[in-house]
C-alpha cells in the first residue's frame, strides 16, 4: 500500500501561514495533509500530479460569494466555477436569510462538491431581488436571524446585512445596524456588512463594529460612505477600527471596487485583509469573473504575489474561524489546494468603475485538489 495517496510534485509551494516560498512536494493521506518536503519520492504515491512551473497554494477561500442559484437573481451554481477557478470554500454572504437558510442547506450546500458556508441575511428572504430586502419590517427580526444561525452550527458563520440607500425603503440605516449588531450579539457571531452605496458615512457606522465584524466592499467607489477623507486619506475611524480587530474586505462584485481608491488607500498603508470576489450572476461574465482575477488586479497594482495568497487562504480563514484546517498546508490541514500559474502577457482587468488596468500578469487556475482528490485539471 502506498504512503501517500497523492503527491503534488515539482512545484513552487507558496504557502504563507507557514512561511513557505520556495520548491516544495506536497503528500497527502486520508484527505489531509501528511507531508511537505523539498522532495517527495513519486513512488510513494498512488497518484501523481505534477506542477512543474507552477505555484502549489492552499485552496482558495471566496468571503464573499452568491451561490442559492434558482432562488436567488443572483445566484450561481458554485461546482461550476470553484473547481476551475481553485476555490475550494465559497462563503455565501446573505444570499438566504433566516426563512429560507435551510434551503440554501438542503438544496445547494449538502449537496455541492464545493465546501460552502455562509452568512444569514438579517431579512428573512435573503437577496431574492438586487434591492430592498427590509422595506418590510416583518423581515427584519433579529432574534430569529439570530436562532437560524445557531440552528446550523456546520454551515452558518454569523450575520450579513446590506447598508445601502433604501434597502428598508425610508429607514435610517444607522437604526439598521443596530438591529443587524442586535442579531449578532445574540448569536455571539460576527457582523459582515454591505457598505456600499450608502448614504451614510462610516463615522457614523465604524464605531459600532466590533472585533471580527467585516466590512465588505471597503474600497468601493462611492462618495458618501468612503473609507477615503476629501483629501484622499484613509479615514481616521477606518484606522481606529482596523486597530479593534475589524476586518476589511474586498468584495469586488458589480458595483464595489474602485483601482483609484484602492490605489490611495494602499499607498496610505491601508491594504485589504481579505481579497474576495462577491461573484454572483450579473457580474461571472464580467468585470469580476472569479477569484482569480480579482487576486490578479492586487497583482498588478503592485501587491507581492505571497501577500495576495495570503488574502485568499489563510486570512479568510481566519475569519471564519477555520484557520486550523482551512487556508494552509501544514501537515494535518484538510488537503484543499490550488494549483497556479502566474501568466505573462498582457491583460485588460477592469474595475467596477469601468477603469481598464493592463496588467503584465494573470493568476490562473491549473488544477485543484478537494479533501485529498483530484477535483479539476486543465
Amino acid at each position: 500500500m502506498s504512503e501517500y495517496s497523492l503527491i503534488l510534485k515539482g512545484g513552487t509551494l507558496l504557502d504563507p501561514a507557514n512561511n513557505w516560498n520556495g520548491p516544495g512536494d506536497v503528500g497527502i493521506r486520508d484527505g489531509k495533509v501528511a507531508a511537505v518536503s523539498e522532495n517527495l519520492d513519486s513512488s510513494d504515491a498512488t497518484e501523481t500530479l505534477n506542477a512543474s512551473g507552477k505555484y502549489v497554494v492552499p485552496g482558495l477561500i471566496d468571503l464573499h460569494t452568491h451561490v442559492y442559484k434558482d432562488v436567488s437573481m443572483f445566484g450561481i451554481e458554485a461546482d461550476d466555477l470553484c473547481p476551475r477557478t481553485g476555490v475550494t470554500t465559497s462563503i455565501d454572504t446573505g444570499t438566504a436569510g433566516w426563512i429560507n437558510y435551510r434551503g440554501l442547506e438542503r438544496y445547494v450546500i449538502e449537496p455541492s462538491r464545493t465546501r460552502i458556508l455562509a452568512y444569514v441575511n438579517l431579512s428573512g428572504v435573503g437577496l431574492p431581488w438586487r434591492e430592498g430586502e427590509m422595506v418590510y419590517e416583518g423581515y427584519v427580526q433579529p432574534e430569529e436571524c439570530a436562532k437560524a444561525v445557531l440552528a446550523h452550527p456546520g454551515t452558518a458563520l454569523g450575520v450579513k446585512a446590506r447598508l445601502y440607500r433604501g434597502v428598508g425603503g425610508d429607514a435610517d440605516l444607522r437604526d439598521l445596524l443596530q438591529l443587524a449588531l442586535e442579531a449578532a450579539n445574540r448569536c455571539e457571531k460576527p457582523l459582515m456588512v454591505h457598505i456600499s452605496n450608502s448614504d451614510v458615512p462610516l463615522d457614523d457606522l465604524l464605531p459600532h463594529f466590533r472585533p471580527g465584524d467585516i466590512v465588505t466592499h471597503c474600497f468601493h467607489g462611492g462618495e458618501i460612505a468612503s473609507i477615503l477623507d476629501n483629501k484622499g486619506k484613509v479615514l481616521p475611524v477606518a484606522r481606529e477600527a482596523r486597530a479593534r480587530g475589524v476586518i476589511f474586505d474586498i468584495g469586488h462584485g458589480l458595483g464595489s471596487f474602485s483601482y483609484d481608491v484602492g490605489r490611495r488607500a494602499m499607498e496610505d498603508g491601508f491594504p485589504p485583509d481579505t481579497i474576495s470576489s462577491d461573484v454572483h450572476s450579473l457580474n461571472i461574465d464580467g468585470p469580476v469573473y472569479d477569484l482569480p482575477t480579482t487576486m490578479s488586479k492586487f497583482v498588478n497594482l503592485g501587491m507581492p504575489l505571497d501577500e495576495v495568497i495570503q488574502r485568499a487562504t489563510i486570512e479568510p480563514a481566519r475569519t471564519i474561524g477555520r484557520s486550523e484546517t482551512l487556508g494552509h498546508l501544514g501537515v494535518g490541514a484538510v488537503a484543499d489546494v490550488a494549483v497556479m500559474e502566474l501568466e505573462k502577457g498582457t491583460f485588460e482587468l477592469m474595475d467596477a468603475e469601468k477603469e481598464i488596468l493592463k496588467g503584465e500578469q494573470r493568476l490562473v487556475c491549473k488544477a485543484s485538489v478537494r479533501n485529498g482528490e483530484i477535483w479539476w485539471r486543465e
